[in-house]
């Protein structure tokens, strides 16, 4: 009689992202964050935040001189 109570999960370990209550770009959710973070998965959390609606698209930063615009996004306040 074995009885096997271990449950291990193959792959990764899961990361959550807590979203910050003010507008925030890609890069500051990077540096907000206590654990590290890929620059892939921040962008298909964002991804997947914004098809469920939890964030929406505000706006994009404007950069002078050179470099490219930057998406910014807020946290969606769930009213009922």
């Amino acid at each position: 009689l074995y009885i096997f109570n271990m449950e291990k999960r193959r792959g990764r370990p899961q990361k959550s992202i807590t979203w910050p209550s003010e507008d925030f770009t890609s890069n500051q959710l990077k540096t907000l964050s206590s654990e590290p973070l890929s620059n892939g998965l921040i962008h298909m959390k964002i991804k997947e935040g914004l098809k469920t609606g939890e964030i929406e698209l505000v706006g994009k930063t404007k950069k002078s001189g050179r470099g490219r615009p930057s998406n910014v996004y807020r946290k969606r306040c769930m009213s009922y």
